[in-house]
């Protein structure tokens, strides 16, 4: 379990500051320059995370169909909606991007228009903040439309393109980008085939994407979200009962959305008979004005996040112990979980109680709440940035997480990915606590059934993460990384990338002789043949094959 918050630990941010006088908002004594400099200092470490690009995460189930996002105290975004629909029926449009910083309510405006614009009478919500594949995608979004699904993986991207062409459909992919690297480059393959296709061949269909970051594409039409108008702002904060200087206020926090109801949900819950913004002093925020006007904090998104921070950490001190190491533990997940999950990685706690402080941390907008079947939560992706940076060590979590999986997972026989997904989960975890030979265990109990059903894509994605690590600490000798070798060497293959396919079963050959397993370097000797027999270059294939036969007689 993640350890308990102290006032020693570096991770927290304090505020130990006194209110007095009157003001707009807020008023507390001035602090200097130095001053500020320590509780900047003091975030950065947090304030670069919440800049950075989340990174991809081995391939997760994709969480489709359609958004499950409340859409109450809905506020304003006129004109990026105009701009939305005019571009809807622009036929010469094929490609939307939403673009802006965690928080500013790209996701919620996406499912706004998911969720009432007309034109599209079939429609499909696709969130791939976990690292979703695209064959994922493609085979949800075919089923879901009413088209076969080709069998092999290589074809998927064809014939989703031209599903789209053939009716009007509208496709939203939320958190695109969790798929990128940091140079913005693809961590998931067949995105970018799929974007470029989509933008030369095109038809009635519309493609919508939610990013933090723009990926390296041309074609689309790009609306970059900032924050809520004054008005809209003021009226976001009076539907949530707010009181007090609320211009001033939506102005100071250049009307983030994400922020504003933090502070609204912070105010109602400490001051629930007088929740006015003068009262921010007493919650150790009296110096916010201050802190967000300085020269050190003022930059592109840098005031929106110190203030995101600032605020997190006043709500987050005015938790329940419970409710803080609640937080803190389940933000080891991915996506959202159950009661169950929850108990699983804090025990001591019944279902019933956690399942209560659940619902509580929903009511303060630490969590959303999803009722699709059963109840289930999640974090927004800022607030879930931030509790993994307060739970620091997650060693214990992670364990508790593998366990918790372990003790659900399915048995075969297997039809669908999703049968799976406790295995992918198992792997997530071990590759996070850097036990690497393990999570090539979990990933080799589904090895098979992976390829059988064409999901060579995410094999080339899992293997390949184990093939880096191992790659950068030298464990040449490992039998598991051969094994990891040849294996991305046989999904390229399958993937028809025949290049890098001979790249890693050449890797594979040269070590299995460096160390001189014969075995395996009968096997990379036949692996490579087929490479090459396959590409009609007869002869070198013919060499291969004879090589491995030599072997074998041995």
């Amino acid at each position: 379990m993640a350890e308990e918050p102290s006032l020693s630990n570096s991770n927290n941010i304090e505020m130990n500051l006194t209110a007095y006088g009157d003001s707009k908002v807020t008023q507390v004594g001035q602090i200097n320059a130095a001053e500020v400099k320590i509780i900047v200092d003091r975030i950065e470490p947090v304030l670069e995370r919440l800049q950075q690009i989340s990174q991809p995460e081995s391939p997760g189930v994709l969480k489709g169909g359609n958004p499950n996002k409340s859409l109450a105290y809905w506020q304003g975004r006129k004109t990026e909606i105009a701009q939305i629909q005019q571009w809807l029926t622009d036929k010469n449009t094929f490609l939307i991007g939403i673009e802006g910083i965690g928080g500013t309510g790209k996701s919620m405006l996406a499912a706004k228009i998911y969720d009432e614009i007309e034109g599209f009478p079939k429609r499909f919500w696709a969130d791939v903040s976990y690292g979703a594949g695209f064959s994922d995608l493609a085979r949800q979004v075919l089923s879901e439309f009413g088209f076969s699904v080709p069998e092999q993986e290589t074809q998927l991207m064809q014939a989703l393109v031209k599903c789209l062409q053939s009716g009007q459909f509208l496709l939203i992919i939320d958190n695109l980008e969790s798929l990128l690297q940091p140079d913005r480059q693809w961590g998931s393959q067949f995105y970018s085939d799929f974007f470029n296709a989509w933008v030369e061949y095109g038809g009635n269909s519309k493609v919508i994407i939610t990013t933090r970051e723009r990926p390296e594409l041309k074609g689309f039409e790009w609306l970059p979200l900032k924050g809520l108008q004054l008005a809209e702002g003021i009226a976001l904060l009076t539907a949530l009962g707010i009181r007090g200087d609320l211009g001033d206020f939506v102005e100071l926090v250049d009307g983030h959305p994400l922020l504003l109801r933090l502070v609204a949900d912070l105010l109602k819950e400490e001051y629930s008979q007088d929740p006015d913004l003068r009262r921010l002093a007493d919650l150790g925020l009296g110096n916010l004005r201050q802190l967000l006007t300085d020269p050190q904090v003022v930059g592109v998104h840098r005031r929106e996040n110190v203030g995101m921070v600032l605020v997190l950490d006043a709500s987050f001190e005015r938790l329940s112990q419970l409710q803080k190491a609640l937080l803190l533990n389940i933000s080891v997940y991915r996506g959202a979980v159950d009661s169950a999950a929850a108990v699983a990685v804090l025990p001591g706690s019944s279902k019933t109680e956690i399942e209560g402080e659940l619902r509580n941390l929903v009511k303060r907008f630490l969590l959303s709440e999803k009722l699709n079947g059963n109840r289930r939560f999640e974090f927004q992706p800022v607030v879930l940035e931030y509790m993994r940076y307060k739970a620091g060590d997650q060693t214990e979590a992670h364990q508790r997480a593998i366990d918790y999986y372990r003790s659900i997972v399915k048995q075969p026989p297997w039809t669908t990915k999703d049968d799976v997904k406790e295995y992918l989960e198992i792997f997530h975890h071990f590759y996070q606590l850097q036990n690497y030979d393990s999570a090539f265990d979990t990933l080799r109990n589904c090895d098979y059934f992976l390829t059988l059903r064409g999901y060579y894509a995410d094999q080339v994605e899992l293997y390949g993460q184990l093939v880096s690590k191992w790659k950068d600490i030298g464990d040449r000798e490992n039998w598991n990384y051969l094994a990891s070798l040849s294996s991305l060497g046989l999904a390229d293959f399958s993937l028809g990338q025949y290049q890098q396919a001979i790249d890693f079963h050449q890797q594979c050959l040269e070590i299995s002789r460096e160390i001189g397993d014969r075995n395996s370097e009968g096997k990379s000797l036949i692996n490579l043949g087929l490479v090459y027999l396959y590409q009609g270059q007869y002869q070198e294939a013919i060499e291969f094959f004879q090589q491995s036969l030599d072997i074998a007689r041995e």
